[in-house]
């Protein structure tokens, strides 16, 4: 009867480490179902065409650089400030009229432009376009001490898309700092 208890108490053994073993294998499966998921593979694109990022850096007492970086991804492109032809989608930066600072000289564009057959349009053989990261530059000059907020729009069309975008932007003075931002209102 010992002999019999003993391979009883044996195969039981057995068995539970058998078991054991086998939800084991089930975890580590469920974990490489679950991380399966989640691998990526290429680089971390942006669905959206193009991130813009603004700045302002003080270059004397009242005088301000305003910085407009525009980053373009998936082929993204839009017509240059620049263009000689006038249609409505060009980059154009736009602040409302106000008594509190002036913007001097012109908006200026680097890398400049670079000019391209357009084979679409027989009337228009050569368009401007932007299909590289781009930095706009806007000086600005400070007229008052007081507080305030003055807005406007950075407007383009974003290829091929071919969506009219138009930004909200402020410039406001709040105790002696100078913003340039994104209107999130």
């Amino acid at each position: 009867m010992f002999p019999f208890c003993f391979l009883l108490l044996i195969s039981c053994k057995i068995d539970s480490s058998k078991t054991e073993s086998t939800s084991d294998t089930i975890l580590s499966q469920n974990f490489k179902t679950e991380a399966d998921k989640q691998v990526q593979y290429g680089p971390n694109l942006s669905a959206e065409p193009y991130e813009m990022k603004l700045d302002i850096h003080q270059t004397s007492k009242n005088i301000y650089d305003l910085e407009i970086q525009m980053l373009l991804y998936n082929n993204a492109y839009y017509a240059s400030s620049n263009s000689k032809k006038d249609f409505k989608g060009k980059f154009t930066f736009f602040i409302e009229d106000t008594p509190f600072f002036a913007l001097k000289d012109n908006l200026t564009e680097t890398p400049l432009q670079i000019k391209q057959s357009n084979s679409d349009s027989a009337n228009n053989p050569l368009l401007d376009w932007i299909r590289v990261n781009t930095s706009y530059k806007q000086q600005l000059e400070i007229k008052t001490s007081e507080d305030f907020m003055v807005r406007g729009y950075i407007q383009f069309t974003i290829e091929p898309r071919c969506t009219l975008e138009k930004i909200p932007i402020i410039i406001k003075s709040e105790k002696g700092i100078v913003k340039f931002e994104i209107d999130r209102c």
